[in-house]
């Protein structure tokens, strides 16, 4: 009896501990779960908060254009009004906006002036005056004023309208200021954050008005989250954040996440239903509780635990391997961000830094010509090749960002291949070997002559460096290649033909290999290179329509491919257009322009060395006013990025007075105007310069553009 009750008393001890155990894992695995669900739920309103704060940057640049449109009106200033209107316009046409109209209304209550999709403004005589959203601006709020979703008066539609006060210079309120978004596009961008069947996604204002439902576009009218709901009360502690909540209405667990918007009184919220995205677990729990059971009463439960504890690896594996994946597309996505923000960074640079390159280059060049000095000459060409440098370091950062403007053209390869091993002849000295190997029949391609050479030319000049001080051999390859739509990845189906640049150098380990294309990163003594070079070819890969692939293995060399897009076999693109003077150089009068005084004095000093006659303006209202005055102008020198009017609106306007008149562009960045300069060059005869750009060069584009001008006569 006494063993019977020990081996029942060991039972129970058993039983015990197993079902303890049990419980213990399976509150583990609950938590682990939650924390996912949690963390996805908190990732989707972070990416919605920042969707919603990049809505609200272009909202406030709208509200600053209306109030830089009233500054205008006062000023008395026309030209500048229909402008900043212009720009209005140009707002509501972009494709990825979510603007869908602009209006101000006076005091009275009545539309006074809209733009909305499509050509123009117009005006409107609809009276806002009982609405929320014009009285509480009108009443002095100093803040920016959402209103719920409300139909327009104007187009009959549904919409949110982001509300501020209009003030004259006095700080009087002359009026209110409406940027209306639609409400169905920001619930497509709810529904596109992924969230799955298990949540929805809310764009809610701190009062609990629904602005936009993920799940239902029409949603959201009238629609309101209950105050009591605890994400209101977690706001006001942090602005935010994760909860684990019981919904106030029905009772239901929710998992949520939630970001109060930066200067708005909006909140994103993801909430998730905790019962199905735990539904997995809880049926986990059934199980293992049941296999507890069924161990206290049979020998071979050991057998069941163990199935179980290995079904728990594998889910664990699972959560795992998708925690990994979800994590690589987020890093994806932020390097995206990252490598987008450090192009627009690429193109500002590179216009900042080219006015200064123009001014010192400018400078030198005239303090050359002026001196009789041979020590002064010496110095001032040392100048000169200093900014000339400078300006091929901004121009490698916008092919890095795949912001250059490339001019391409039909490029037959192996004549091309040919002229680059004959520089290469004399540029990588004896010790380097450097044969081609083109297939037959390679067919042309269709790229930025002076960009192939270039990166051509900087990955011999890499590899000649890896196989010093030995030397080795060098080869440059060219086959056609066909990618098919089961090979597509990074390239997309279709032909192309593949060049190779492969060396005998010492190669790369794989942590080298992994950064070789990142900006400014060089392995290269200090002084030796700018880590440009390679990160300037794959810009330039990509922005062409191809790709690059980079092999290497520690001690056997390293070897550099490149997709181009195969040229058609019928084609009406022309080659690059040539403006030449033909040796003589006409003098005219010139009306320069620029917003830098530095360059504008540099470039007008250089202009009348070469005998023309110089007319300066700081900015494009003066710059129109000069034109009106004096009809003795002959042709028009803008640079591009200005405040107020741009140079592309000046030349526009500059037509309107004199049509067809000559113009030259002078830039550091102009890639992403191509389309308008296109409509610029057809309106009349046009040429671009990029800085900085010596006055012997913009002369000689002077003449060559006076050419047809003088022969008309």
């Amino acid at each position: 009896m006494l063993m019977l009750f020990s081996a029942f008393a060991v039972a129970l001890g058993v039983a015990g501990a197993i079902w303890f155990a049990t419980a213990v894992w399976v509150q583990r695995e609950e938590r682990s779960a939650t924390t996912i669900a949690l963390a996805r739920a908190n990732l989707g309103a972070e990416a919605l908060e920042q969707h919603m704060l990049r809505v609200m940057d272009r909202v406030e640049s709208v509200h600053d254009l209306l109030l830089a449109r009233q500054r205008m009106i006062e000023a008395g200033d026309q030209a500048g009004q229909l402008a900043i209107e212009a720009q209005l316009a140009a707002q509501l046409r972009r494709r990825e906006t979510e603007l869908s109209q602009i209006s101000i209304a006076g005091l009275d209550g009545v539309i006074r002036w809209v733009a909305m999709p499509g050509p123009g403004v117009v005006g409107g005589n609809v009276f806002v005056g009982d609405r929320e959203h014009f009285r509480v601006p009108r009443a002095g709020l100093p803040d920016l004023f959402v209103s719920e979703q409300v139909q327009s008066r104007l187009t009959g539609r549904w919409t949110i309208i982001f509300a501020r006060a209009l003030r004259d210079r006095m700080g009087e309120i002359i009026g209110v200021g409406f940027v209306s978004v639609d409400p169905q596009a920001v619930s497509r961008r709810l529904a596109d954050v992924g969230i799955g069947a298990n949540g929805i996604a809310l764009l809610l204002r701190r009062d609990g008005n629904v602005l936009a439902h993920s799940r239902d576009e029409q949603a959201g009218r009238e629609q309101r989250v209950p105050p009591a709901h605890p994400v209101f009360g977690a706001i006001r502690l942090a602005r935010g954040g994760q909860l684990e909540v019981s919904n106030p209405v029905d009772g239901r667990p929710e998992l949520i996440g939630y970001r109060a918007v930066r200067n708005a009184p909006l909140v994103v919220v993801v909430a998730l239903d905790a019962t199905r995205e735990l539904a997995a677990v809880h049926g986990l729990r059934s199980a293992a509780f049941l296999a507890a059971s069924v161990i206290t009463l049979l020998t071979g439960a050991g057998l069941m635990l163990g199935v179980l504890f290995a079904e728990r690896w594998r889910t664990r594996a699972a959560l795992d391997a998708a925690r990994a994946e979800r994590e690589a597309a987020l890093e994806s996505l932020a390097q995206g961000q990252r490598m987008e923000a450090l192009g627009r960074l690429a193109g500002g640079v590179a216009h900042d830094i080219n006015n200064v390159l123009q001014a010192v280059l400018g400078g030198a060049r005239l303090i050359n010509k002026r001196s009789a000095d041979p020590a002064v000459h010496k110095l001032s060409q040392l100048v000169s090749e200093a900014a000339e440098r400078g300006g091929a370091v901004t121009r490698r950062l916008l092919a890095f960002a795949r912001r250059d403007s490339l001019e391409a053209e039909i490029l037959a390869v192996a004549p091309l291949l040919e002229g680059v091993r004959e520089v290469l002849a004399h540029t990588l000295g004896a010790a380097v070997h450097v044969r081609l190997r083109i297939a037959p029949g390679v067919p042309a391609v269709l790229a930025d002559r002076a960009q192939l050479e270039t990166v051509l030319v900087n990955l011999a000049i890499n590899a000649r460096d890896a196989m010093m001080p030995a030397g080795g051999a060098l080869e440059i390859g060219a086959t056609a290649e066909i990618i098919t739509a089961r090979q597509a990845g990074v390239l997309r189906p279709g032909s192309y033909v593949r060049l190779s640049v492969s060396d005998t150098g010492r190669g790369m380990d794989a942590e080298t290999l992994r950064r070789a294309t990142e900006p400014f990163f060089t392995t290269k003594e200090k002084g030796q290179g700018t880590g440009l070079g390679l990160a300037m070819a794959h810009g330039f890969c990509e922005q062409s329509g191809g790709a690059l692939e980079l092999r290497s293995v520690l001690g056997q060399g390293t070897r550099v491919t490149l997709w181009l897009p195969q040229a058609p076999a019928s084609s009406s693109i022309m080659p690059p257009a040539n403006l030449r003077s033909h040796g003589v150089e006409r003098r005219c009068h010139v009306l320069l322009v620029d917003d830098e005084p530095e360059v504008l004095a540099v470039l007008a000093a250089g202009l009348r060395e070469r005998g023309h006659s110089v007319i300066a303006a700081g900015g494009g209202l003066e710059a129109l006013g000069a034109l009106s005055a004096d009809p003795v102008i002959e042709l028009l020198v803008t640079d591009l990025s200005m405040p107020g009017i741009d140079g592309l609106k000046l030349i526009e306007e500059a037509r309107r007075l004199r049509p067809g008149m000559p113009a030259v562009l002078v830039t550091g960045f102009v890639a992403e105007a191509e389309d308008e300069l296109e409509h610029a060059a057809e309106a009349g005869p046009m040429a671009v310069l990029r800085k900085p750009v010596t006055s012997e060069a913009l002369s000689a584009r002077i003449s060559a553009l006076l050419v047809p001008q003088k022969q008309k006569v």
